[in-house]
């Protein structure tokens, strides 16, 4: 085998190994995919992205997607709550749906850098959640947290994860829908007892957790107690300061408040990740390109030494 042939055959060989190492640059974090607010018509799930993005899901009756369910609504929510997507926070409702049924769904997600859509799930089986079985009355009160994200800054497009032990899934609350910007309300009327699925019926005392889910910018929690019931809305604690990518020193912690506030801190330890990837696709693509300036520098001595034979 001639040279050039060595080196066309050393470049197609590592284009081929490369190939993995880009299609695979997947922006889903597949260990952030929560089923939040289930009720007997509908489902919500809750994804991180390491970029902007935007969200929707395929939804069936079988674990394999043989089944689609073509009455499901399909509702996004992140656009609706800017900058959600921009930081990667993807919330999409389904609803339209039967009472106490299982359903499968695989998460889409399309770049907004490029327009490429990665699937999870890639292939079956699908991600199970059964709806609840009905709706009955009780008298929860709402539960208001205030959070602050460094000084001054908006906290709209967190989303806000609460779980309490009884519960079959957890509930969520965007920042600002509904209360001032700085603040997140939590219905807990959205409960569904996880033995009897209807609604959860609080009497105060009950351990609460809230995850502040704010996508690239990382992931914290606190752990409280619901009050005792007062009829209306009242405050979980005291506040959450969860400092901007500017502060914080890129670490993650989570807080015990105990119904008496603390704080806890959000860095940018998520973005990482991203950082590191966009630096080994840096130090791929200088390597392609220099293989291909070896094979063009022996292609031209190749033609040089044809052409002087002739």
């Amino acid at each position: 085998m001639t040279t050039l042939k060595k080196y066309f055959a050393f470049v197609a060989m590592s284009m081929f190994l490369l190939t993995p190492c880009l299609s695979n640059a997947n922006i889903v974090d597949v260990n952030s995919v929560w089923v939040t607010d289930v009720t007997p018509v509908q489902f919500s799930v809750v994804w991180g992205t390491s970029e902007p993005a935007t969200g929707a899901v395929n939804v069936f009756l079988d674990e394999d997607g043989t089944v689609p369910v073509p009455e499901a609504i399909i509702t996004p929510e992140s656009a609706d709550h800017p900058p959600a997507e921009n930081i990667g926070v993807i919330k999409v409702q389904v609803t339209n749906l039967r009472a106490n049924t299982t359903y499968y769904f695989q998460t889409k997600t399309t770049s907004q850098n490029g327009g490429t859509t990665f699937l999870y799930p890639e292939s079956p089986p699908f991600t199970a959640v059964t709806t609840e079985k009905e709706s009955v009355i009780v008298r929860n009160d709402v539960l208001a947290q205030q959070i602050s994200i460094g000084a001054g800054k908006s906290t709209k497009g967190t989303l806000v994860i609460a779980e309490i032990d009884q519960a079959s899934y957890p509930v969520t609350g965007w920042a600002g829908d509904g209360v001032p910007d700085g603040w997140v309300s939590i219905d807990t009327n959205n409960f569904y007892d996880k033995d009897t699925h209807v609604n959860l019926e609080l009497i105060g005392g009950e351990p609460i957790t809230l995850t502040y889910f704010c996508g690239s910018l990382g992931t914290v929690e606190t752990n409280d107690t619901v009050p005792a019931e007062s009829g209306g809305m009242q405050p979980v604690s005291v506040q959450a300061a969860l400092p901007g990518s500017g502060s914080g020193g890129g670490s993650l912690s989570s807080t015990n408040s105990s119904g008496g506030g603390g704080s806890c801190f959000i860095g940018t330890a998520a973005s990482g990740s991203k950082m590191e990837y966009r630096g080994h696709l840096l130090i791929l693509s200088l390597i392609t390109a220099f293989l291909i300036a070896r094979v063009l520098v022996h292609y031209k001595r190749y033609h040089s030494t044809e052409e002087r034979k002739q």
